[in-house]
């Protein structure tokens, strides 16, 4: 068999460099001359007319909305007196934890925890105790004055009744 010849490799082309651009000269910016500011003549005054006088009108009070009225029969305050037997309402739920009572207020879903007298207090609204027998109990067990007793124990169950945890026969 005869032998083919290769034909020779080709040699890659030189690529010619670019010729360079000689670069443009841009024009210089003139600058604009200055000016100088021109003497301002003093204004002439106007007239001035004057309006007559207006009445305010009487200013009236904002009516109350719904919403407000509302508002202020919630905080509006429960007054307990002495005589009144108060009682924890069913829909409360509430637990005795490490001696002191955690009540959660139904409207809200709040817990609270009250210390060791006002779970005392807690304990003792069965409703067949009067707030002046609560009030005596107290005297007893915590060494307190009467008048303070009783004036604590009020203030308690009153706020108690504002957040629904209440109730009074």
């Amino acid at each position: 068999m005869a032998k083919k010849k290769t034909s020779a490799k080709k040699k890659p082309a030189k690529k010619k460099p670019a010729k360079k651009k000689p670069a443009k000269k841009k024009p210089a910016k003139k600058k604009p001359a200055k000016k100088k500011p021109a003497k301002k003549k003093p204004a002439k005054k106007k007239p001035v007319k004057k309006k007559p006088a207006r009445k305010k009108p009487a200013k009236k009070k904002p009516a109350r909305k719904k919403a407000a009225r509302k508002a202020a029969a919630k905080t509006e305050k429960i007054r307990f007196r002495l005589g009144d037997k108060p009682s924890k309402p069913e829909q409360v739920a509430w637990r005795m934890i490490d001696g002191e009572a955690v009540i959660v207020t139904p409207s809200d879903s709040m817990m609270h925890s009250l210390n060791e007298v006002g779970t005392r207090i807690w304990e003792l609204m069965d409703g067949t105790r009067t707030m002046r027998d609560i009030a005596v109990t107290l005297q007893g067990e915590f060494e307190v004055e009467k008048r303070r007793s009783e004036e604590d124990a009020v203030w308690f169950v009153e706020c108690l009744a504002k957040k629904g945890l209440v109730d009074s026969s």
